[in-house]
Protein backbone atom coordinates (compact mmCIF):
# COMPACT_ATOMS: atom_id res chain seq x y z
CA UNK A 1 0.00 0.00 0.00
CA UNK A 2 1.32 3.50 -0.76
CA UNK A 3 1.96 5.84 1.88
CA UNK A 4 0.40 9.54 1.83
CA UNK A 5 3.67 11.02 0.76
CA UNK A 6 4.30 8.49 -2.19
CA UNK A 7 0.54 10.12 -3.66
CA UNK A 8 1.55 13.61 -2.44
CA UNK A 9 4.69 13.46 -4.02
CA UNK A 10 2.81 11.38 -7.45
CA UNK A 11 -0.04 14.10 -7.36
CA UNK A 12 2.45 17.05 -7.53
CA UNK A 13 4.86 15.25 -10.23
CA UNK A 14 1.64 14.37 -12.69
CA UNK A 15 0.10 17.38 -12.02
CA UNK A 16 3.62 19.80 -12.58
CA UNK A 17 3.22 19.77 -16.87
CA UNK A 18 -0.36 20.88 -16.80
CA UNK A 19 0.41 24.35 -14.93
CA UNK A 20 0.91 27.93 -15.70
CA UNK A 21 0.90 29.19 -11.58
CA UNK A 22 2.79 26.69 -9.47
CA UNK A 23 -0.37 27.22 -6.93
CA UNK A 24 -2.73 25.12 -9.18
CA UNK A 25 -0.60 22.04 -7.76
CA UNK A 26 -2.24 22.61 -4.34
CA UNK A 27 -5.20 20.97 -6.08
CA UNK A 28 -3.53 18.39 -7.33
CA UNK A 29 -2.02 17.42 -4.21
CA UNK A 30 -5.43 17.48 -2.49
CA UNK A 31 -6.74 15.88 -5.47
CA UNK A 32 -4.21 12.66 -5.01
CA UNK A 33 -5.10 12.69 -1.30
CA UNK A 34 -9.22 12.47 -1.85
CA UNK A 35 -9.53 8.31 -2.40
CA UNK A 36 -8.27 7.22 0.29
CA UNK A 37 -11.05 8.73 2.58
CA UNK A 38 -12.69 5.99 2.49
CA UNK A 39 -10.32 4.34 4.62
CA UNK A 40 -11.58 3.42 7.94
CA UNK A 41 -8.82 5.20 9.79
CA UNK A 42 -10.72 8.34 8.32
CA UNK A 43 -14.37 7.66 9.17
CA UNK A 44 -13.69 10.83 12.12
CA UNK A 45 -12.92 13.17 9.23
CA UNK A 46 -16.31 11.31 7.15
CA UNK A 47 -18.31 12.44 10.11
CA UNK A 48 -16.78 15.97 10.21
CA UNK A 49 -17.36 16.97 6.73
CA UNK A 50 -21.01 15.60 6.99
CA UNK A 51 -21.32 17.61 10.51
CA UNK A 52 -19.59 20.73 8.99
CA UNK A 53 -21.93 19.95 5.64
CA UNK A 54 -25.24 20.25 7.88
CA UNK A 55 -24.31 23.37 9.93
CA UNK A 56 -22.96 25.48 7.19
CA UNK A 57 -25.78 24.56 4.92
CA UNK A 58 -28.14 25.95 7.83
CA UNK A 59 -25.97 28.88 8.56
CA UNK A 60 -26.42 29.94 4.56
CA UNK A 61 -30.30 29.46 4.31
CA UNK A 62 -30.83 31.92 7.50
CA UNK A 63 -28.07 34.21 5.86
CA UNK A 64 -29.66 33.53 2.18
CA UNK A 65 -26.57 32.24 0.73
CA UNK A 66 -25.98 29.71 -1.47
CA UNK A 67 -26.54 26.35 0.44
CA UNK A 68 -25.14 24.03 -2.80
CA UNK A 69 -21.45 23.78 -1.22
CA UNK A 70 -22.54 22.84 2.12
CA UNK A 71 -24.93 19.90 0.22
CA UNK A 72 -22.06 19.04 -1.59
CA UNK A 73 -20.12 19.19 1.70
CA UNK A 74 -22.79 16.21 3.54
CA UNK A 75 -22.98 14.16 -0.30
CA UNK A 76 -18.91 13.79 -0.37
CA UNK A 77 -19.42 12.67 3.49
CA UNK A 78 -22.02 10.24 2.51
CA UNK A 79 -20.06 8.82 -0.75
CA UNK A 80 -17.27 8.31 1.57
CA UNK A 81 -18.83 6.74 4.88
CA UNK A 82 -20.63 4.37 2.30
CA UNK A 83 -17.66 3.48 0.39
CA UNK A 84 -15.68 0.44 1.33
CA UNK A 85 -11.95 0.98 0.64
CA UNK A 86 -10.50 0.69 -2.56
CA UNK A 87 -14.09 0.66 -3.93
CA UNK A 88 -16.00 3.57 -6.13
CA UNK A 89 -13.20 6.67 -4.95
CA UNK A 90 -10.34 3.97 -6.32
CA UNK A 91 -12.13 3.39 -9.74
CA UNK A 92 -12.33 6.16 -13.05
CA UNK A 93 -15.94 6.96 -12.63
CA UNK A 94 -15.21 7.92 -8.74
CA UNK A 95 -12.25 10.04 -9.67
CA UNK A 96 -14.35 11.84 -12.22
CA UNK A 97 -17.25 12.21 -9.67
CA UNK A 98 -15.34 13.23 -6.77
CA UNK A 99 -12.95 16.23 -8.56
CA UNK A 100 -16.21 17.16 -10.18
CA UNK A 101 -18.05 17.99 -6.55
CA UNK A 102 -14.96 18.79 -4.90
CA UNK A 103 -14.32 21.35 -7.99
CA UNK A 104 -17.90 22.59 -6.97
CA UNK A 105 -17.53 22.99 -3.59
CA UNK A 106 -14.64 24.67 -3.64
CA UNK A 107 -15.88 27.31 -6.25
CA UNK A 108 -19.27 27.72 -4.27
CA UNK A 109 -17.64 27.91 -1.03
CA UNK A 110 -15.22 30.62 -2.95
CA UNK A 111 -18.32 32.29 -4.13
CA UNK A 112 -20.43 32.20 -0.98
CA UNK A 113 -17.62 33.83 1.35
CA UNK A 114 -17.18 36.77 -1.47
CA UNK A 115 -20.57 37.49 -1.06
CA UNK A 116 -20.85 37.60 2.42
CA UNK A 117 -17.82 39.49 2.44
CA UNK A 118 -19.72 42.20 0.62
CA UNK A 119 -22.84 41.80 2.29
CA UNK A 120 -20.92 42.85 6.04
CA UNK A 121 -18.87 45.45 4.16
CA UNK A 122 -15.84 43.95 4.49
CA UNK A 123 -12.80 44.40 2.68
CA UNK A 124 -11.00 40.82 1.86
CA UNK A 125 -8.65 39.79 -0.23
CA UNK A 126 -9.06 37.32 -2.20
CA UNK A 127 -6.11 35.35 -1.65
CA UNK A 128 -7.35 35.64 2.08
CA UNK A 129 -10.94 33.59 1.12
CA UNK A 130 -9.11 31.01 -1.41
CA UNK A 131 -6.47 30.05 1.99
CA UNK A 132 -9.48 29.42 4.09
CA UNK A 133 -11.39 27.52 1.66
CA UNK A 134 -8.18 25.63 1.08
CA UNK A 135 -7.46 25.28 5.01
CA UNK A 136 -10.73 23.73 4.89
CA UNK A 137 -10.61 21.37 2.54
CA UNK A 138 -6.96 20.28 3.43
CA UNK A 139 -8.45 19.82 7.17
CA UNK A 140 -10.77 17.05 5.24
CA UNK A 141 -8.27 15.57 2.91
CA UNK A 142 -4.51 16.09 4.32
CA UNK A 143 -3.07 13.28 6.34
CA UNK A 144 -2.99 15.07 9.88
CA UNK A 145 0.82 14.71 9.93
CA UNK A 146 1.09 16.61 7.02
CA UNK A 147 -1.68 19.35 7.59
CA UNK A 148 0.14 22.01 9.51
CA UNK A 149 3.04 21.20 6.49
CA UNK A 150 0.26 21.91 4.45
CA UNK A 151 -1.20 25.07 5.43
CA UNK A 152 2.03 26.86 5.87
CA UNK A 153 3.36 26.36 2.25
CA UNK A 154 0.16 27.62 1.40
CA UNK A 155 0.28 30.48 3.51
CA UNK A 156 3.84 31.31 2.83
CA UNK A 157 3.07 30.90 -1.00
CA UNK A 158 -0.07 33.30 -0.91
CA UNK A 159 1.93 36.15 1.07
CA UNK A 160 5.02 35.91 -1.83
CA UNK A 161 3.06 35.72 -4.71
CA UNK A 162 -1.13 36.38 -3.87
CA UNK A 163 -3.25 34.80 -5.95
CA UNK A 164 -6.00 37.34 -7.90
CA UNK A 165 -9.53 36.53 -8.53
CA UNK A 166 -8.65 37.21 -12.46
CA UNK A 167 -5.76 34.67 -12.66
CA UNK A 168 -8.37 32.29 -11.27
CA UNK A 169 -8.82 29.31 -14.32
CA UNK A 170 -11.68 26.91 -12.71
CA UNK A 171 -11.24 24.05 -15.31
CA UNK A 172 -7.45 23.88 -14.49
CA UNK A 173 -8.89 23.68 -10.67
CA UNK A 174 -11.09 20.42 -11.83
CA UNK A 175 -7.96 19.54 -13.81
CA UNK A 176 -5.37 19.43 -11.08
CA UNK A 177 -8.11 17.61 -8.81
CA UNK A 178 -8.71 15.11 -11.62
CA UNK A 179 -4.52 14.29 -12.45
CA UNK A 180 -3.75 14.25 -8.68
CA UNK A 181 -6.72 11.01 -8.40
CA UNK A 182 -5.77 9.34 -11.59
CA UNK A 183 -1.78 9.70 -10.52
CA UNK A 184 -3.42 7.55 -6.51
CA UNK A 185 -4.96 4.68 -8.61
CA UNK A 186 -1.56 4.82 -10.91
CA UNK A 187 -0.16 3.85 -7.69
CA UNK A 188 -2.36 1.48 -5.96
CA UNK A 189 -2.77 -0.30 -9.41
CA UNK A 190 0.50 -1.17 -9.17
CA UNK A 191 0.43 -2.95 -5.86
CA UNK A 192 -0.40 -6.61 -5.28
CA UNK A 193 -4.27 -6.16 -4.14
CA UNK A 194 -5.13 -4.12 -7.89
CA UNK A 195 -8.04 -2.07 -8.32
CA UNK A 196 -11.60 -3.19 -9.79
CA UNK A 197 -10.56 0.26 -12.05
CA UNK A 198 -13.32 0.37 -14.34
CA UNK A 199 -16.10 -0.51 -11.87
CA UNK A 200 -19.21 -0.86 -12.24
CA UNK A 201 -18.68 -1.65 -16.26
CA UNK A 202 -15.96 -3.96 -15.79
CA UNK A 203 -15.58 -5.77 -12.05
CA UNK A 204 -12.02 -7.80 -12.26
CA UNK A 205 -9.15 -6.00 -11.15
CA UNK A 206 -6.56 -4.72 -13.28
CA UNK A 207 -2.81 -4.57 -12.07
CA UNK A 208 0.51 -3.14 -13.55
CA UNK A 209 -0.36 -3.51 -17.33
CA UNK A 210 -2.87 -0.66 -16.90
CA UNK A 211 -1.04 1.37 -14.64
CA UNK A 212 1.81 1.31 -17.08
CA UNK A 213 -0.48 2.25 -20.07
CA UNK A 214 -2.52 4.94 -17.84
CA UNK A 215 1.00 6.48 -17.17
CA UNK A 216 2.10 6.36 -20.73
CA UNK A 217 -1.00 7.98 -21.46
CA UNK A 218 -0.48 10.60 -18.69
CA UNK A 219 3.18 11.07 -20.47
CA UNK A 220 2.23 11.78 -23.93
CA UNK A 221 -0.69 14.40 -22.82
CA UNK A 222 2.02 15.65 -20.90
CA UNK A 223 4.44 16.18 -23.28
CA UNK A 224 2.03 17.39 -26.04
CA UNK A 225 0.76 20.02 -23.24
CA UNK A 226 4.28 21.08 -22.63
CA UNK A 227 5.19 21.60 -26.09
CA UNK A 228 1.43 23.16 -27.32
CA UNK A 229 0.07 24.92 -24.21
CA UNK A 230 1.99 25.81 -21.69
CA UNK A 231 3.56 29.01 -21.60
CA UNK A 232 6.33 28.73 -18.77
CA UNK A 233 7.97 25.86 -21.15
CA UNK A 234 7.43 28.42 -24.05
CA UNK A 235 9.23 31.43 -22.32
CA UNK A 236 11.85 28.68 -21.25
CA UNK A 237 12.31 26.96 -24.70
CA UNK A 238 12.25 30.69 -26.43
CA UNK A 239 14.95 32.31 -23.86
CA UNK A 240 17.44 28.69 -24.59
CA UNK A 241 16.93 29.14 -28.62
CA UNK A 242 18.29 32.91 -27.91
CA UNK A 243 20.67 32.40 -26.16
Amino acid sequence: MSSFRSHALAGLLFGLPFVSNIFYLFFALLGASIPDLDHQNNKRKVYSMIGIGVVLSVLLLFLNGDVLSGLILILLGVIFYFSHHRGFTHTLVGIVVLSGLFSFMFMGFVSVLMSLCVHFGMNVPFSTIIFIVMVLMGYFVIHRRYLMLYIMALAIYLVLFGFDSGMFNWYVVFGMFLVGGLSHLILDLRTPAGLSLFKPFIKRKFHNSIALFLFIVWLVCAIGYLVYFNPLFKINTCYMYLS
